[in-house]
Parts: C-alpha cells; structure tokens; sequence
C-alpha cells in the first residue's frame, strides 16, 4: 500500500494509475494532517510525500509520522531539487528524494526498491 500526500489533484491522479498499474493499492490524502492521519492509521508500506502543501507541509508530517513510526518509509517528492535541498531532505528523516517533475517510472522504481524484502 502506498499513501501518495500531493495537494494537486492531477499528481494525485497520474501517481495513482501508475500505482495501481505497478500492483501496488493506493490512498490519497490531500494535506499533510491527512496524510499523519491516514498512516498511522492504515500502515501503508510507502508514503509518497509532496512538500508545498496547505496547512501542514509535507516535511512536519514525515516528522510527526517518523516520531510514532520510525520504520515507515518516506519518499519526499520536490520541486527544490538543489544537492543541499535532498540532503536536508534526507537528514530531516526521507527515506529517498524524487525531484519534481519525476518520471513516473522512477516512482515505481524507487517504492519497489523501499518495499522489497532483504535477501537472506
């Protein structure tokens, strides 16, 4: 499951078909209150984080999200794709960065790397 957090209705849209496609069930939350809400309460595998949103932004959700679920992964997705930006990123607890606009195949390919089992 993966909780894709985008205020914008067509990111929403296109990251859900591509999603869905990939085999992956998705929620939507349109704000980053939503998206604390929806994850700690459905538990998704992924959350795909916008972080210009009304009211709380992306990176104060993740920060809420990550103090009661540590081991819930975040990929933070941003138009500041400036080297110092993803490090801040990183560092303020992102599992990974996708700069927007991202191709969609790289979504794909970065949620099926942060769900893939360990090989033992």
């Amino acid at each position: 499951m993966v909780l894709v957090a985008d205020d914008n209705e067509v990111a929403q849209r296109l990251c859900r078909r591509v999603l869905e496609k990939a085999g992956y069930g998705v929620l939507i939350a349109s704000d980053g209150l939503q998206a604390v809400d929806l994850a700690l309460a459905q538990n998704p595998n992924v959350i795909l984080m916008d972080v210009a949103m009304p009211g709380m932004d992306g990176l104060e959700a993740m920060r809420r999200i990550k103090a009661e679920r540590p081991e819930m992964r975040v990929v933070i997705a941003s138009a500041h794709s400036m080297a110092s930006d993803r490090e801040r990123f990183l560092a303020a607890g992102a599992d990974d960065v996708l700069s927007k606009p991202f191709r969609l195949g790289d979504l794909v390919a970065v949620v099926a790397k942060l769900t893939a089992k360990p090989s033992s």
